[in-house]
């Protein structure tokens, strides 16, 4: 979707209206699907016309990326300045929230309802597997590699393996259960997981000096 830049006299106002199109996109991809949705019924749902649509996302792939990458990122700056903030704590408390904290972005309703969506349509859309795991896995790994790099010295390669076995500890046979609809949001379970997570990954990079 069209970024305006800071400073830019509409970008609040292009931002308030971008915030409404994902919102009615999202309720439409889980409503009726990737291929039973079209631009004009998102258009519609936005109260938007269709050449409005089309200045803020260029398609519907455009417009989905967007609806998974918006998924699992922090949606307003009070949320930001939190995540920010806890660059400051020791390295496996920082692990242990940080791992609490995308559990339950990961996690809520709406977000395993696209994840189903993309499974059940990945055989008609192939595409949509990438697209989804880039925008949510692929984001917390990400997210995972700069925590780690900003308490570690350590080499890239090593801080990529170590952001991926982070992710795959806290997420892990949870998301297929739910997938699956063999269990409710485990929320009891968030900081055992974490708790784990983080264990495993300063065992990994054993905690030494660099660290």
């Amino acid at each position: 979707m069209k970024v305006w830049p800071d400073g830019h006299p509409k970008g609040k106002a292009m931002a308030r209206r971008q915030r409404d199109i994902l919102d009615a996109a999202r309720a439409c991809f889980v409503r009726t699907g990737y291929g039973g949705t079209s631009m004009d019924a998102i258009a519609a749902a936005a109260g938007i016309s269709l050449m409005t649509l089309y200045r803020h996302a260029e398609s519907k792939d455009d417009l989905f990326a967007a609806t998974i990458s918006d998924a699992c990122r922090a949606t307003d700056d009070a949320e930001r300045r939190y995540f920010e903030a806890l660059i400051a704590l020791p390295f496996r408390e920082l692990l242990v929230t940080s791992g609490i904290h995308m559990q339950a972005k990961f996690f809520r309703p709406d977000n395993i309802a696209l994840m189903r969506l993309v499974i059940a349509e990945s055989s008609v859309f192939l595409h949509l597997l990438q697209l989804a795991y880039e925008g949510i896995p692929g984001h917390f790994e990400n997210l995972a590699a700069i925590i780690i790099s900003a308490k570690c010295d350590v080499a890239d390669e090593e801080i990529a393996e170590a952001a991926r076995l982070y992710i795959d500890c806290l997420l892990g046979g949870e998301v297929l259960r739910l997938l699956l609809g063999q269990g409710e949001r485990p929320d009891a379970d968030q900081r055992r997981r974490a708790e784990r997570a983080a264990d495993v990954v300063l065992g990994m990079l054993e905690a030494g000096p660099a660290c």
